[in-house]
């Protein structure tokens, strides 16, 4: 039965990855052969996602449904969660998906876990451990071969692209640390809902996104379904079920499947071409993923 239960915790985790990857390849297909933008993508993304999740616990818990929007002690606590985390965490990540492309967006976000290793850090007030500090090292060096290629006076991605990376990266802090006492007071997936469903309503109104172009095909549909259904609502829910499962730190493990399967596909898929140095650069990120997994 334990064994039944790791295998397949291992096999739902590696799905939810590899659907995260397959989401984020479609949104780069919608952004380069369907003309939409992410200032359309991204609010319709959150809203019909949230809302979903929302439904979805309504009918389980009823009126308590709305609990975590009426805990008032933890509503400041919820606004950062949403607009400050899952809101600007999507936002700048199909941007730079916008401005760059799938693999190269999806591999720089994964250093968010070395910022907030930095960011532990400096709270704590010492110094990183050794293991950290090679983490730390190789998610930077990671980052420097994906922008340059080893030529440090030259970026292969727009300026504009790198910071809207990193930016992405950041906000994926502000959205695993902010919700601390939320998650801990009600359930993830129901502030998820309504952390999506706030962020797209702000997103929305900010963007004006009903006056922008969008979707005008089947396939553009189909696209735009895999990215609210699937790469959303079931690879999170994916993912969930596996950290119940086989725990937090293998669970990062097996998901840090995205950004490799974001990058065959884009291959494979769009023809987006790579060099033998982007390969390097994924591979110094996910090494710092694995050792800051492993030390817990």
């Amino acid at each position: 039965m334990k064994h039944h239960r790791l295998l397949s915790g291992i096999l739902i985790t590696f799905a939810g990855g590899i659907l995260w990857g397959f989401s984020d390849v479609c949104g780069q297909y919608l952004f380069e052969e369907k003309g939409v933008s992410a200032n359309w993508l991204v609010p319709l993304r959150l809203l019909l996602a949230g809302l979903t999740l929302v439904l979805y616990y309504a009918v389980r818990l009823r009126r308590r449904v709305f609990a975590p929007l009426l805990d008032f002690s933890l509503l400041p606590q919820f606004l950062a969660y949403s607009l400050l985390g899952l809101m600007l965490t999507q936002y700048f990540y199909f941007y730079s998906i916008e401005l760059s492309n799938a693999a190269v967006a999806t591999v720089i976000q994964y250093t968010a876990p070395a910022m907030i290793l930095a960011l532990v850090c400096i709270h704590e007030r010492r110094l990183p451990a050794r293991t950290e500090f090679v983490a730390l090292v190789l998610a930077i060096l990671g980052v420097v071969i994906l922008a340059t290629h080893g030529e440090l006076g030259r970026l292969v991605i727009s300026e504009k692209a790198l910071v809207f990376c990193l930016l992405s990266a950041v906000s994926v802090c502000v959205y695993n640390l902010a919700p601390r006492t939320l998650n801990r007071t009600y359930p993830v997936v129901l502030n998820l809902g309504w952390g999506m469903t706030l962020g797209g309503v702000a997103l929305g109104l900010l963007t004006r996104c009903w006056t922008l172009p969008g979707v005008s095909d089947a396939s553009g549909a189909a696209a735009f379904v895999a990215v609210v259904f699937f790469g959303t609502i079931l690879a999170f829910s994916f993912y969930m079920i596996g950290v119940h499962r086989i725990g937090p730190a293998k669970a990062s493990l097996i998901a840090a499947i995205e950004p490799v399967s974001a990058a065959l596909l884009a291959h494979f898929w769009l023809g987006t071409e790579f060099v033998f140095l982007d390969f390097v650069g994924l591979v110094l990120i996910l090494s710092c993923i694995f050792l800051l997994a492993k030390k817990g």
